[in-house]
């Protein structure tokens, strides 16, 4: 079983046939999105199937691992009910890169629900396209496309049907089968509908630092004050351990720790903001940039100035971690605050200041400088830009669930 996939599970509605975006060297792969039943009730789980098949003679890998960045990605567009919205998703080739023989197909299962949160009965129409980097047996890499359409239908909440749901996802959390157990566990992660609140909650006491890891996703995508409280308590001070460390690995404990800390910061409740912010000095870099962005996203404008403070650390993984929690905060000082650290001496740290600020305003005057006369000419360049559009840029709003309401 592979613990590290976090996001599979199990349900939608699709109609449409094999259809694929074929390149020369991908025209023996066949793609396509299928559904497994025709009607959902709100607040069900709402996944997606998806199938991969090699109709020629040679074997093929994917997705292909290469030298430079390895880009597996999604494309989702929904509409329906009076609501329209679209999302991305970079899978950044996570999972091990696999043959697929001839004859072979490669199969998994995607929560749309990952994406959207639907709140009203109706029909949806979906596209849904994958990116996948496929490498061929004469050992080039090229992209595999392929999309389909298809309709969501969902209906009014039932609450027989809602127990129902509650009793096979208790039975397969307990199941003796590691994969079944994990797939639930997938299910109340990227799902998590209203009526798992009570489970997410108990599980996240449960001893398997794997199983909490789940139920903080959870919390977190319910987000009520019950679970906002158990996420704290996750991350309540005395409960950090060894993994604090700046050489030691992250442990489950800690992703879960580090886990609630985003999901904090995504909660809107400024409530916590003083006891996320306890972290963002913490030894290891990862709970230190979990802060950091959490900060940004509950402190506004009040955020900035503590973070800035950190672009002055002698420490440049400090000043990286900085300069990526300023991209989530939606305050214009935070884009002044950027450009001042445009000229730091360390490649690293330049090089996330200056995609934090092409993120926000969706300008970019270059990706690095040199050396220091550079730097100057480039921090000049974006102090020019933004003097002239500061009055009238409006700040980009982070969302992070599409709502079908």
């Amino acid at each position: 079983m592979n613990r590290r996939r976090t996001i599979p599970a199990r349900v939608l509605m699709i109609c449409g046939l094999w259809f694929a975006s074929l390149s020369v060297s991908a025209q023996d792969l066949q793609g396509r999105f299928y559904p497994e039943k025709e009607r959902y009730m709100v607040g069900e789980p709402v996944t997606f199937n998806l199938e991969i098949k090699n109709t020629g003679t040679q074997i093929v890998s994917l997705p292909a691992k290469g030298p430079a960045k390895c880009l597996d990605t999604y494309e989702f567009s929904l509409s329906g009910s009076g609501s329209a919205c679209s999302a991305t998703w970079d899978a950044e080739c996570n999972d091990d890169e696999s043959a697929l023989g001839p004859g072979d197909t490669m199969r998994g299962q995607w929560p749309l629900d990952f994406w959207y949160r639907f709140e009203r009965e109706g029909k949806y129409q979906v596209s849904i396209t994958r990116h996948i980097p496929v490498r061929h047996s004469r050992g080039e890499v090229q992209d595999f496309t392929f999309s389909s359409k298809f309709e969501v239908r969902l209906d009014p909440t039932d609450q027989a049907r809602v127990q129902g749901i509650l009793q096979d996802f208790e039975r397969n959390l307990h199941s003796g089968d590691p994969d079944v157990r994990h797939a639930a566990l997938d299910v109340l992660s990227t799902s998590a509908p209203v009526f798992f609140e009570s489970t997410a909650l108990r599980l996240s006491h449960d001893e398997d630092p794997f199983v909490v890891i789940h139920a903080v996703a959870a919390l977190g995508r319910i987000n009520t004050p019950a679970t906002r409280a158990a996420l704290a308590e996750i991350i309540a001070p005395g409960k950090s351990s060894a993994e604090s460390a700046p050489d030691k690995p992250v442990t489950d404990l800690g992703v879960a720790r580090i886990r609630a800390i985003e999901a904090l910061g995504r909660s809107g409740d400024n409530n916590y903001e003083g006891l996320i912010e306890r972290y963002t000095d913490d030894n290891n870099e990862f709970v230190q940039l979990a802060a950091m962005v959490a900060i940004a996203q509950l402190g506004k404008a009040e955020a900035v100035p503590q973070l800035q403070r950190f672009l002055l650390s002698a420490d440049p993984v400090t000043r990286k971690n900085a300069a990526y929690g300023l991209r989530y905060s939606t305050a214009p000082n935070a884009v002044e605050t950027l450009i001042e650290a445009v000229p730091d001496k360390n490649l690293n740290v330049q090089e996330r200041v200056l995609t934090s600020l092409k993120e926000i305003t969706g300008q970019s005057f270059g990706d690095s400088a040199t050396d220091s006369t550079s730097a100057q000419k480039l921090q000049n360049e974006w102090r020019v830009w933004w003097a002239a559009h500061k009055e009238k840029f409006a700040m980009p709003e982070l969302k992070f669930l599409c709502d079908m309401n």
